[in-house]
């Protein structure tokens, strides 16, 4: 503040062993031993929702399932394993496979990210580490991304935390969350479920998908309006007056 207000020297000089002067020219260094402290603090302090201790990784989860005296958090990770397992989300080669099968694959690393959900539910999730006046329906698809296949050509090495196969090498076979191309894989998916249903992506706006209804609810094959048709005085996301047949618009944003 009093660099950036030219008040060092007058500072300096009523507080001289504040050594304002040597600290404004060493700023950015003093600013980044506070960043390193506050990243040494938030690996190392206890993190907690709602109420309960949330691990920070695979160990930490057991030693609060010791602490509290139950497996909660084991629980919640083998929850997270059997639905891995249920969707096909990886390929199990063995603890020694073949180095053939693995040509053209990257080897790469996951964890578990822990969270605790406002019913007081203990959640564990497997990441890879690579990186107006509508009428509404609101819905949510669980786990999500494993409905999709993975085009990425990665494996890994299952630690403590897949219990009866670590040490297991693992090829990754569905969209996992963490891989670089998930939500691609998942909006793919997405839309060809949609087009299954009759929708199709709007040309004015392609995140809108609608399809055409016929006034008794069965659906229409018809071409969707060119962006230039759109009547530009009103907003296009208002619900569209039924047409003089009944036949009317549905719409998934």
């Amino acid at each position: 503040y009093a660099r950036d207000h030219g008040l060092v020297d007058e500072w300096d000089k009523y507080w001289p062993s504040l050594h304002i002067k040597k600290n404004a020219r060493n700023t950015k260094k003093i600013l980044r031993q506070i960043n390193a402290a506050k990243i040494v603090s938030y690996k190392n302090s206890p993190v907690y929702m709602y109420g309960h201790q949330v691990p920070r990784n695979h160990q930490q989860a057991l030693e609060i399932d010791r602490a509290n005296g139950n497996n909660a958090w084991q629980q919640s990770e083998k929850m997270e394993r059997d639905q891995l397992k249920e969707y096909d989300t990886f390929i199990d080669k063995g603890p020694n496979p073949n180095a053939r099968e693995l040509a053209g694959y990257k080897k790469i690393n996951l964890h578990f990210v822990y969270a605790v959900k406002h019913d007081g539910r203990y959640k564990s999730r497997i990441v890879a580490a690579e990186l107006n006046e509508l009428q509404v329906w609101q819905t949510d698809v669980g786990n999500a991304y494993l409905e999709a296949f993975t085009k990425e050509k990665v494996y890994v090495i299952a630690g403590p935390e897949f219990a009866e196969i670590r040490g297991h090498v693992l090829v990754i076979n569905k969209a996992l969350y963490g891989l670089k191309s998930s939500g691609l894989r998942w909006y793919e998916r997405f839309a060809d479920v949609l087009r299954g249903m009759g929708f199709d992506s709007c040309p004015a706006e392609p995140e809108i998908w609608m399809r055409a209804c016929a006034s008794d609810g069965s659906i229409l094959k018809q071409q969707l309006p060119k962006p230039n048709s759109v009547n530009t005085k009103r907003s296009f996301f208002e619900p569209p007056d039924r047409m003089k047949d009944g036949s009317y618009y549905e719409y998934i944003a």
